[in-house]
């Protein structure tokens, strides 16, 4: 019974001192006695069902009390009041005075919780301080520990069975170091004396007939409960009494007295009297802001975590049906789809006057509808799906004039760089992001820079506000009491005040709700409550626009400007499904693909159907599949439990969706557009969807006795399938080659040996672990791997171990991390005749049986391209994959691509940003002095700069070595990602070199690398309307301008085309179409909205684009 002292005292025996009847835990500042100790999400299986019971003498602090004590704002706890109770008995007649004695560790940082404590039947409150926050769930240390003194007097006790009652009424947890009850029994409760008297300045007026006052908060602090007292107030020239109301069994008295609202300082005197006992206190008052609170309520978008997916879905729907019904109660109530999701939803599952109400209620932004489809992980968002974020929203816009200017992200703590452009090309003007700091420890400097303008990579800005929560009504107290809001706000001004950057009188609070749960209609009556109570600050619940309009209108020209990213903290969670994100990442290019090839086959021929559905649901399974909940609340503490995987069945199934409606999309949209080329006989109609030629080598699957007889290609046939390397198939177009019987096609051959070599490449292979020791580049004459790294290039690193420890989250013991690493390695050569060789690495690694890597070099390819097969062990202790790549580059420049940026990880970020991995989409190029070296990962957007994570949580990020880590696998969260994985996985990654730094040919790389031309096996076409041998569809003569997507318009009457600027160079772009007639162009934003007819001239459309920005133009 570690952690309990129970002393049972003989009550009618003398006794010389205070003595303790019972104790649970030591007050040492720790809750490591406690049950679930640094576990908080294992208290839903624990406790939930049948809150605590401790029996003193029978129960113990490690199996029956919880070290946190959960309240009605934790989402993860169910969201209600949870009594904890303790029963003890009494052997004698109490006598004397009792106390009792509650010692936390820590409470929570925002939202405190209101502390009830029970005893012999009265119940006294205590509103908690602030502590330390969630760093404290995983370390004690790092709480701020707060004590609660109570006498009691002996009345309360009985002789025999006892019991006291503790619960977090509102707010959020705290949590526990020690609770232990004392008595004396030879001293009665004390006299009431007036211990001392307190006034504070607030921030809020209370209107007293036809004047408005400023509300000052007296408190009195007493040693035992009174039975009078009476208040006097000196505020200048006026003095008056004030009657205090209901006097407290248990705790202080505090009092909201009203004085004059002067514009000069007034000294203010409180005088606290009790029959002929009195106390007094004075305080200086200054002019004091009549503030505004704008509150944009909305329920936080889990799709999944909280239960399963439809039953989250139908929650948001009643919320709405709720806030409807609120609407049309309370003049000023408004509440906000957080997401467009749940509109979407809400249109599918409602009808008649239900949806009647909705279309109205969000036409008069009543029922704000925010423009980002969900609550998605940006960093993993392909460039297109990143354009087509506030799609939908845009959509609702046009067709029922549904408001369409701001958005908000929740929960995701940090988002790319390119996102401000990306919302202001869309015709977005205000963002709001509500972060969740879990495994985001670092990220708190950009709170106290807000409002601000977020710049992005090409200028255009958003009005944005950094919070560091969501779900901030929960957390003011306006679901529960004017009182609980009251102290809460007070402190949440108080901190607006004292920054001498905000001159503005007005606050922005995001958010009613948290993860999924309901609305409560005390808000609205909370709320209401408020503004008949306080003149200011007046309590504003709006449409999310509206605070942004306030402050731009007033203000918008002194806001301050920042440019930069946050990091990606949280999209390392989907290295924890590693082979669910391959198939959505290679779903992303395939679906962008297919769009390009079916838009064009219906352009030139018009009279087919168009695929509008199956396009748009295959981008909307990328999108759930990317957006931020990844399984349930219990995913890591209860793996096998049919609430998890029922949860990541669905999970899993959008990513599956994908990637079948991509190929689907792809294999006819190719088919489709090879049917229009005119051919002579059996052919190969080679298709290219990038905006430059391209030469590429091709997996094609030939009938036996046929091969292409092109003079111009090179072939090799590997098993069953043919390698096929292509010379100069044009942009956005098509190249012909012949098929016929062919008997001197060569055939893969085995070898001997070590190294394998092309015209550009030498590489050498260890054979005891099957990586490349050195990577030689020919043409000039460098070695581009670093000999004195600890691994290897393609090196396979099995790393377990770090469970309680920081590669969790930050402020836990340093990660004790074990590497593993291949011993011994199967190599064999294959001569692939004229196209190049590969080496076939056999070998194993801890928790993986199987791994076989290939790796290729080309005779016509400047390119390594490695493909990495492997088989893994199921386990759930904590662990991760890595795929070494330690590049020889001194003070190296690394530069990689977000979602329609290319970043510098060094340099381009906030403080506090995500240092320690970072989540890319095609490319990394690392330069150094001599050698610029380029590196594609089609598969995992998971790397590491420098070194591995160890969970050091960097603020910044040194770049000494060119080398990085592919963080394929790892399952190092407590909640919502997978807990573990098996079976097979396969990631691939391809790397060239160049003398220098050259952002174009790298993104050309990377683009071209994760998607490979595409081949189509055709019979005799001689009605093609496309001309034979080659043609190109789409061209951009400035090769700095990259095709981003092509789409039929959302209108249905355009051939839409989305171009982006990768060197940061504003450029004049002109575009050609080479087979289809244009007779006008328009630039539009990204959602199509027309901006401005651009020159037509000789068929070449120009086209103004921002550097390193995005243009969309519409053709007829």
């Amino acid at each position: 019974m570690s952690g309990i002292v129970t002393l049972v005292l003989l009550l009618g025996t003398p006794a010389a001192a205070e003595q303790v009847v019972w104790q649970i835990g030591q007050p040492d500042q720790s809750y490591m006695e406690f049950a679930i100790a640094k576990d908080h999400a294992a208290y839903g299986g624990r406790f939930v069902q049948e809150p605590p019971v401790f029996e003193v003498g029978k129960s113990e602090p490690g199996r029956d009390w919880p070290f946190i004590h959960p309240g009605p704002g934790d989402g993860w706890a169910g969201s209600r009041v949870h009594p904890f109770t303790i029963r003890f008995s009494l052997p004698d007649e109490p006598r004397g005075v009792f106390t009792l004695r509650i010692e936390l560790s820590d409470t929570h940082g925002l939202a405190p919780p209101v502390y009830a404590v029970t005893v012999g039947g009265r119940t006294g409150r205590f509103h908690l301080p602030p502590g330390g926050g969630d760093t404290s769930l995983n370390d004690p240390k790092a709480g701020k520990p707060h004590k609660i003194e109570i006498p009691l007097p002996a009345s309360l006790f009985r002789q025999g069975a006892n019991e006291i009652v503790l619960a977090c009424t509102e707010g959020s947890w705290a949590q526990y170091d020690a609770v232990s009850l004392l008595n004396d029994p030879d001293h009665p409760m004390p006299e009431p004396e007036i211990e001392a008297v307190t006034a504070k300045a607030t921030p809020f007026f209370i209107r007293r007939g036809d004047e408005v006052r400023r509300a000052l908060d007296v408190t009195v602090a007493l040693t035992a409960p009174p039975s009078e007292l009476a208040l006097r107030v000196e505020a200048g020239d006026e003095k008056f009494d004030v009657p205090v109301g209901e006097l407290p069994f248990i705790g202080n008295v505090s009092q909201e007295v009203g004085v004059p609202d002067l514009t000069e300082p007034v000294e203010v005197k409180v005088t606290a009297v009790m029959g002929d006992k009195s106390k007094s206190t004075t305080i200086t008052l200054g002019p004091q802001r009549k503030w505004r609170i704008f509150v944009a309520p909305s329920a936080h978008t889990d799709i999944g975590y909280t239960d399963l997916q439809p039953k989250c879905r139908e929650r948001h729907n009643e919320n709405l049906d709720l806030a409807a019904e609120l609407i049309d109660r309370f003049a000023d109530f408004k509440w906000n789809c957080e997401v467009a999701w749940q509109a979407e939803n809400y249109l599918a599952d409602r009808e008649g006057d239900s949806l009647e109400r909705f279309l109205r209620l969000a036409r008069e932004r009543r029922l704000g509808v925010q423009a980002l489809y969900c609550n998605i992980l940006t960093g993993l968002c392909s460039h297109e799906e990143f354009c087509r974020l506030t799609y939908l929203a845009h959509r609702l816009h046009r067709d029922y004039d549904i408001p369409y200017v701001s958005a908000m992200i929740n929960d995701v703590p940090t988002w790319v760089g390119s996102m401000p452009m990306m919302l202001a090309g869309s015709g977005i003007r205000y963002f709001s992001g509500g972060s969740n700091n879990t495994r985001a420890v670092t990220f708190t400097q950009m709170y106290d820079k807000c409002p601000c303008w977020w710049e992005g990579p090409d200028g255009s800005r958003v009005l944005m506000m950094f919070q560091p929560s969501y779900a901030y009504a929960v957390q003011m107290g306006l679901q529960d009491s004017v009182e609980t809001a009251r102290e809460r706000l007070s402190a949440r001004l108080a901190g607006y005040e004292a920054r001498e950057d905000y001159p503005y009188d007005a606050i922005y609070l995001n958010g009613a709700v948290s993860d999924n749960q309901p609305l409560d209609p005390k808000l609205a009556e909370v709320v209401e409550e408020w503004n008949r109570r306080y003149e200011f600050p007046k309590i504003i619940l709006c449409h999310n626009a509206e605070f942004y309009e306030y402050i731009e209108k007033s203000h918008g020209d002194n806001l301050p400007v920042y440019r930069g990213s946050g990091g990606t903290y949280w999209e390392d969670g989907a290295g924890s499904s590693a082979r669910e994100t391959t198939l959505c990442r290679n779903a992303h290019e395939a679906t962008g693909n297919a769009e390009r090839m079916l838009s064009l086959v219906h352009r030139l021929r018009p009279e087919g159907p168009y695929p509008d559905e199956a396009i748009y649901d295959a981008w909307r399974n990328s999108m759930l599949y990317d957006e931020h909940t990844w399984g349930a609340h219990c995913s890591i503490s209860e793996p096998e439990s049919e609430f998890t995987k029922g949860q990541w069945e669905i999970k899993a199934r959008f990513a599956h969706d994908a990637h079948r409606q991509s190929r689907e999309l792809l294999e006819n949209g190719a088919r489709g557009l090879a049917s229009l080329v005119e051919t002579e006989d059996r052919s190969l109609v080679v298709l290219n969807t990038m905006s430059w030629p391209r030469s590429d080598v091709l997996e094609v699957h030939l009938p036996d006795g046929m091969a292409v007889i092109s003079p111009d290609v090179t072939s090799c046939q590997v098993g069953e399938k043919t390698l096929v390397s292509v010379k100069d198939v044009p942009s956005c177009g098509y190249r012909v080659f012949s098929c016929g019987p062919r008997a001197d096609v060569p055939t893969a051959q085995p070898a001997q040996g070590t190294s394998i070599e092309s015209r550009f490449y030498r590489l050498t292979f260890d054979p005891a672990t099957g990586a490349i020791t050195s990577l030689f580049d020919k043409e000039f004459n460098r070695e581009l791997v670093d000999s004195a790294a600890p691994y290897q290039l393609n090196h396979y690193l099995y790393v377990a171990g770090g469970k309680g420890t920081s590669i969790e989250q930050g402020g836990q013991p340093a990660a004790e991390l074990k590497i593993s690493t291949p011993e011994k390695a199967t190599l064999q050569v294959l001569n692939l005749g004229a196209l190049g060789q590969r080496m076939i690495v056999d070998t194993s690694a801890a928790m993986t049986p199987e791994i076989v890597s290939e790796v290729t070099v080309y005779n016509d390819l400047k390119r390594v391209d490695v493909a990495n097969r492997l088989t893994k062990t199921l386990t759930y202790d904590k662990e991760a994959v890595y795929f070494a790549f330690p590049f020889a580059a001194g003070e190296p420049t690394f530069r990689y691509e977000e979602p329609c940026a290319v970043f510098r990880p060094d340099k381009d970020f906030f403080p506090g940003a995500c240092l320690d991995w970072f989540t890319v989409q095609h490319f990394v190029e690392i330069e150094s002095a001599d050698a610029a070296i380029c590196w594609s990962t089609p598969d995992a957007p998971l790397v590491c700069f420098q070194d591995i994570n160890r969970g050091k949580w960097q603020t910044e990020l040194p770049l000494t070595n060119g080398h990085l880590y592919a963080y394929v696998m790892n399952n190092y969260w407590f909640t919502n990602y997978l807990a573990g994985q098996d079976g097979r996985f396969q990631f691939r990654f391809s790397i060239t070199s160049r003398l220098k730094s050259d952002t174009v040919a790298s993104a050309r790389f990377g683009w071209g690398a994760s998607s490979p031309l595409v081949a189509v096996k055709s019979d005799a076409n001689p009605d093609g309307p496309l001309p034979k041998e080659s043609g190109s569809l789409v061209e951009i003569d400035e090769p700095n301008v990259l095709l981003v997507g092509m789409k039929r318009a959302e209108s249905g009457e355009s051939l839409v085309l989305r171009l982006w600027e990768i060197s940061g160079q504003p450029t004049t772009a002109h575009l050609r179409l080479p087979h289809i007639p244009v007779k006008k162009a328009t630039l539009c934003n990204l959602v199509e909205v027309p901006q401005e007819e651009l020159e037509v001239r000789q068929s070449t459309v120009t086209i103004p684009v921002r550097g390193s920005g995005l243009a969309t133009v519409a053709v007829e």
